[in-house]
């Protein structure tokens, strides 16, 4: 049986039925738009995650798919020692490489169909570019040679064919069928949670270490290099703190028709667009009344300004607007400091100069710890991804007041607390849950672990690619008391990456909170009894508890914060289990 139709709902055949020899590992990667093997390569799962891990016994598939990528890999057995040609013909692009013998580090790209997403062929047009035939190779009986093929495919016909003839003047080309072929790995037997056996090559391997390229003008502003980080001081006198925006248990609305107000243009481009940028002529006041301030400190006084990384406001026009200003500084001796403090510009005084303030009982605890929250079940590729996103945060900050907390439904494809164990994490703790999933009472398991009502829980989802300050990002906008973290992440579109991101802001959802534990407390925690066996509109019931008690909301639009393009096909065993 070859891949046809639907195949990705099934699991592996058996070994028993389809023994190593006579076929090849097939992995194959959904919802991946595009026809060309760049967005494969650059999705954050490939090559490690495939939805789909199963065989074909020759070189030749046909899905009748849409918006998927695939990689076969194994072993190639020549019958005869002899010279031979290779030709690939594929609807989208393709490629075929072959190692010099079975080790996986010896690849070398053979032949390819395009390298754009335009070009294609019909079914065995092995002639139409001339990349698609190869010069001759010299091949030995008896010995056995490891390959890998790449397929893209957009939407169309979708086929992919790898033929092979003996270097003759009258040679023809044929598909490689079965008696050639051998599997480079028995997965029948393995957990989708297994990756260690998954080969790494040239044309494939994990691009998770790899530094993402820093465009000069990067579309979006989604990928630009972000500075803002964690050290600040205590400058300025305290002020009251009593912003007239905060909800009052009894408050008067005027009923407004905003969508009737809104033009297309306008919704749309909120979608797309990042927060507002301040101008440097509201700005700059702001920073000058902070340097004077230091430099009216005798231990601060020989610090200079290099650069101004952040200043975020939040305006308050009947008592003055909050900013966090955040500076880079240098010392008389030439030593670096980075500074992010909470101010208020209460007024200006008969010179016209603004006068700064702290806000009394307002200010980031740089060393709370961050306690990282997710409910799981069946979702291995995932989990693995969450724990290297973790991972990466930790090995880039060195940061060891972060913990992360798994909350697991009973997942049948991976051993997390295993996985966990391997993993390098300042700190971890896992549950094991038993019954259907529940979002909300997995994520209430998860708060119940946390013993220290003074560090901060941060509520988030799987599927999500971190900016690697994210750890500070909660603490600098979640102050006790006070104000909780809501950021906006970007939604991916199909075939987008976080190297060539392209999407929308997620502005109506608040499924992503920073929170004190101490707050999540008093607000009475996760709705488990409304929302026991659903979810959706959880995130907004929590919200309106959230401001119900006097809890300002920080909504930021986070660069670098992704949510990755999944469809919902194979998540939920049924329709109240995920």
């Amino acid at each position: 049986t070859e891949l046809g139709k639907g195949l990705w709902s099934l699991k592996l055949f058996s070994s028993f039925l389809f023994p190593p020899q006579g076929r090849v590992n097939v992995h194959v990667f959904e919802d991946c738009c595009g026809g060309s093997l760049d967005p494969l390569r650059n999705n954050l799962l490939y090559p490690l995650f495939p939805n789909v891990r199963t065989t074909v016994s020759r070189l030749a598939v046909a899905p009748q798919w849409s918006n998927y990528g695939l990689r076969i890999f194994g072993y190639l057995h020549p019958a005869e020692t002899d010279e031979y040609i290779f030709a690939v013909s594929s609807d989208d692009n393709s490629e075929f490489w072959l190692s010099l013998n079975e080790s996986p580090e010896n690849l070398k790209r053979l032949v390819y169909v395009g390298e754009t997403g335009n070009e294609w062929t019909a079914p065995g047009e092995y002639w139409k570019f001339a990349s698609q035939i190869s010069k001759p190779v010299l091949l030995v009986k008896d010995m056995k040679y490891f390959f890998e093929i790449l397929l893209k495919q957009n939407s169309g016909m979708d086929h992919l064919e790898i033929a092979w003839s003996l270097n003759r003047d009258n040679g023809t080309f044929s598909v490689i069928t079965s008696e050639f072929l051998s599997l480079y790995e028995d997965e029948s037997s393995l957990q989708m949670g297994d990756i260690d056996h998954i080969p790494q090559t040239k044309a494939s391997y994990d691009r998770l270490l790899e530094p993402i390229p820093l465009s000069p003008h990067p579309e979006g502003d989604l990928i630009r290099e972000d500075p803002r980080d964690h050290i600040y001081k205590h400058l300025f006198p305290e002020c009251h703190y009593n912003p007239k925006f905060l909800i009052s248990r009894v408050y008067d609305v005027k009923p407004l028709n905003v969508a009737s107000k809104q033009t297309a243009i306008v919704a749309n481009s909120c979608r797309t667009a990042g927060n507002i940028v301040m101008s440097q002529s509201h700005a700059m006041p702001i920073v000058r009344a902070f340097l004077n301030a230091l430099h009216s400190r005798e231990e601060t006084r020989g610090y200079s300004l290099l650069r101004v990384v952040n200043v975020v406001r939040r305006e308050d026009k009947d008592v003055g607007n909050r900013y966090l200003v955040e500076l880079e500084l240098v010392g008389p001796q030439g030593q670096k400091a980075l500074v992010s403090h909470y101010v208020y510009a209460l007024a200006e005084d008969s010179e016209k100069q603004t006068i700064l303030c702290s806000p009394k009982a307002f200010s980031w605890n740089p060393s709370a710890t961050v306690h990282i929250i997710v409910a799981v079940k069946n979702q291995a590729r995932w989990i693995i991804q969450f724990i290297r996103e973790m991972e990466k945060v930790y090995r880039a900050t060195g940061d060891k007041n972060f913990n992360v907390i798994i909350i697991d439904y009973n997942s049948s494809d991976i051993d997390i607390k295993k996985r966990l164990k391997k993993a390098t994490l300042p700190s971890y703790k896992f549950k094991k849950m038993d019954g259907n999933f529940q979002r909300t009472g997995g994520l209430q398991a998860g708060i119940d672990l946390v013993e220290d009502e003074h560090s901060i829980l941060f509520l988030c989802d799987l599927h999500l690619y971190y900016p690697v300050n994210i750890i500070t990002s909660i603490r600098k906008h979640c102050v006790e008391g006070k104000m909780v973290y809501a950021p906006v992440v970007m939604r991916l579109d199909c075939g987008a990456s976080p190297r060539a991101p392209a999407g929308f802001w997620e502005v109506l959802g608040y499924g992503l909170m920073g929170i004190y534990k101490s707050d999540m407390d008093r607000i009475g925690g996760m709705n488990t009894r409304e929302f026991k066996d659903k979810w959706g509109g959880e995130d907004w019931e929590l919200l309106d508890r959230v401001l119900g008690n006097g809890l300002e909301v920080e909504r930021l639009h986070l660069r670098n914060f992704f949510h990755h393009f999944h469809s919902k096909r194979g998540m939920w065993e049924s329709n109240n289990q995920g």
